[in-house]
């Protein structure tokens, strides 16, 4: 544990369980930086050449090192087995080209229960996910909006005070996702179907449909009508216009008091036909450790009916960007960028930066 605060007197034997060191014990043993003393910010009070005294130790301890492998994240805590919920100074290393990523939760944490004090000096790589796209919408109103974009993933979250960050690597929250095309608008367009002479008095196939007796059925436009010598039958769910004409009267069937029967002679319908809209598209993917760069956002699928196009995923610590709009709805959100580090409003950390950080830090 870290050596004793001022005045209190403070002996070189003191020092020596501190720092590790066999008798005899000189004070030349002790300069930071050098086999016994790291040289980490709680022990900046200690020279690392020239005139030393006891006096430049109190407050000074020796530091727990840890080296971080590769990993989906990562706990620090498992690091420093017996020593994280302690007050010894400890250092963490994540070498270069070592890559710590995370999916559906921080590439690295820092859990709250940590003691002492801890020093991340990141030469590595520190990815948040992707955030994931926003899918496009199915064509047709009540579907019609496109659908919202995932958020990106941070990359380093701070759950306790004490924290230092020296970063010389890479430190990237991820990519927001591209939000989703809204639906394309169907169109509608109507043509006059004709048929021809029949016979047979009122029993002919035509296109399909079977016209029988006094009532005549095509594509799905049913006529009926009464006797005599009329012309033309009244539909009874109406396709208009639509009309059957009647022929001469037949001369093979004709029975007293009974209905005459006819040729169908000639008629037509108006047949309407739906092209339906066409879906809109996904959003691209953010930036990520799932993704080794934005991938391009989809677009809507082509006339008629175009579906709204999908928004862009987001670069490194970047948002996405929104889907296409149709009359049918909105585009999808945009998925908000990562963060690099995160944490809570009451835990305090510090960054030296000589690396690149992408992303916000909050």
């Amino acid at each position: 544990m870290p050596i004793k605060s001022s005045p209190a007197p403070l002996a070189i034997s003191e020092i020596a369980t501190e720092f590790s060191d066999s008798t005899p014990n000189q004070m030349s043993e002790f300069y930071r930086g050098g086999s016994l003393v790291n040289d980490v910010a709680t022990n900046s009070s200690v020279p690392e050449s020239g005139a030393i005294d006891i006096g430049n130790f109190y407050g000074c301890g020796n530091a727990v090192l840890a080296s971080c492998p590769a990993g989906n994240n990562t706990d620090v805590a498992p690091l420093f087995p017996g020593t994280y919920t302690n007050t010894a100074t400890k250092i963490l290393t994540i070498a270069a080209p070592i890559s710590l990523t995370g999916s559906n939760a921080a590439a690295l944490t820092v859990p709250s229960n940590l003691a002492g004090t801890l020093d991340i000096q990141n030469a590595g790589t520190i990815v948040g996910s992707s955030g994931t796209i926003g899918l496009g919408a199915n064509a047709g109103a009540a579907a019609g909006p496109g659908n919202a974009a995932g958020a990106g993933g941070t990359a380093l979250s701070i759950q306790a005070n004490g924290v230092t960050i020296n970063n010389s690597g890479t430190i990237s929250g991820g990519g927001g996702g591209g939000g989703g095309g809204s639906g394309g608008v169907s169109s509608n367009s109507t043509s006059q179907v004709n048929f021809g002479t029949g016979s047979n008095a009122w029993t002919q196939v035509v296109s399909g449909a079977v016209i029988s007796n006094n009532s005549v059925v095509v594509a799905g436009v049913t006529w009926t009508g009464g006797n005599g010598t009329t012309t033309q039958l009244n539909s009874s769910n109406i396709k208009n216009p639509s009309q059957v004409n009647r022929g001469n009267p037949t001369t093979n069937v004709v029975v007293q008091n009974s209905p005459k029967k006819f040729n169908v002679a000639s008629g037509f319908y108006t047949e309407t036909t739906t092209t339906p809209g066409q879906v809109g598209g996904a959003g691209g993917r953010g930036f990520g450790f799932d993704g080794s760069s934005v991938i391009s956002a989809q677009n809507g699928v082509a006339s008629p009916g175009n579906g709204g196009a999908g928004g862009n995923g987001g670069a490194a610590g970047t948002a996405g960007s929104g889907g296409g709009s149709t009359p049918l709805g909105a585009g999808g959100s945009a998925g908000a960028a990562g963060n690099s580090i995160t944490s809570p409003g009451s835990v305090n950390y510090s960054v030296s930066n000589s690396g690149t950080i992408n992303g916000t830090q909050g």
